[in-house]
């Protein structure tokens, strides 16, 4: 009688877990209550499947709900109890890893740690999955703004034979805002060479230069900054950085451009709209881009 008692004990768990409504419980210190995916194993050995839709099911309720931060934060729990009882199940790594992320204003996001670890995850159990690998070259390019990381991935992904095209053009330019630029033009050359079309041979021909360009904006870039640290402000001009002995000369523009110092203490060409950069990070809280203007001082009042 004991024997047939027991047989029946996970089955009347079984009924009265699924039974439950899917109200969140708060653990102690933050989170949901949630049982452990080694129990729920052991209770629920031939059931493992319908306890995994369950909890499925909780999350995609908690991606519908949510909307705190801590409640966003929440779903990386469910997410983690259905991937340990299948860690082949790809769409809640993904789902999981595009909601997470909250955004704050001004580039500010929470939770990005928790959506790269629940994507990480699904990568370490599902390493050829390519939606879980771009998501997380997303987030290291947008959240993270770990672009070299972000540009291994994409270059990775470019190898593949239904890869789209632009995979590549956007490693190049990763590679080159990292700072990269070896990495960044190997690729581009490497693509230049092997390019079976002029249109794309002239692309890469023009990245190699664009690379090459934003490699010496880099440059000037550290000499104002030596200035400005240096005297406790802004040189006037770049040719003020060659008087004052923190460049031997002014290079030049390797897309035959007029560099000058823009209005953000950057410095530019007029040979190109936008630095190597992305367009994010060229974008105003309004959306609006952002076309710098070069610096003006008392004793420059020709600049436009």
């Amino acid at each position: 009688m004991d024997k047939v008692y027991l047989r029946f004990v996970p089955g009347v768990l079984l009924l009265a877990l699924l039974s439950a409504p899917p109200r969140p419980v708060s653990r102690q210190g933050g989170g949901p209550l949630l049982p452990r995916p080694g129990l729920l194993k052991a209770l629920f050995h031939s059931q493992q499947g319908l306890v995994t839709d369950y909890f499925w099911v909780l999350l995609l309720n908690r991606i519908g709900t949510a909307s705190q931060p801590s409640e966003y934060r929440d779903i990386y729990d469910y997410a983690e109890l259905v991937t340990d009882l299948d860690p082949g199940f790809w769409q809640a790594y993904f789902y999981a890893g595009i909601t997470i992320p909250v955004h704050l204003g001004k580039g500010r996001y929470l939770n990005v740690e928790e959506s790269s670890a629940i994507l990480r995850k699904g990568l370490k159990h599902l390493p050829g999955n390519q939606r879980l690998s771009f998501q997380l070259a997303y987030n290291l390019m947008f959240f993270e703004k770990k672009y070299k990381d972000a540009a291994d991935i994409i270059q990775e992904l470019s190898r593949l034979p239904d890869a789209p095209p632009w995979y590549s053009a956007l490693a190049t330019r990763l590679y080159a805002q990292s700072g990269d630029f070896d990495s960044g033009l190997s690729l581009s050359m490497a693509l230049r060479d092997g390019a079976e079309d002029d249109e794309t041979r002239e692309f890469y021909a023009r990245r190699v230069q664009e690379i090459l360009q934003e490699r010496l904006l880099h440059t000037l870039d550290a000499a104002i900054t030596r200035y400005r640290e240096r005297e406790g402000h802004l040189p006037d001009d770049l040719p003020t950085l060659v008087s004052a002995g923190d460049l031997a000369q002014l290079p030049q523009d390797p897309l035959g451009g007029r560099l000058f110092l823009g209005e953000d203490g950057r410095a530019y060409s007029d040979a190109v709209r936008f630095r190597m950069e992305l367009i994010q990070d060229e974008r105003t809280e309004d959306g609006e881009r952002l076309v710098p203007k070069p610096r003006v001082t008392n004793h420059d009042e020709s600049q436009p």
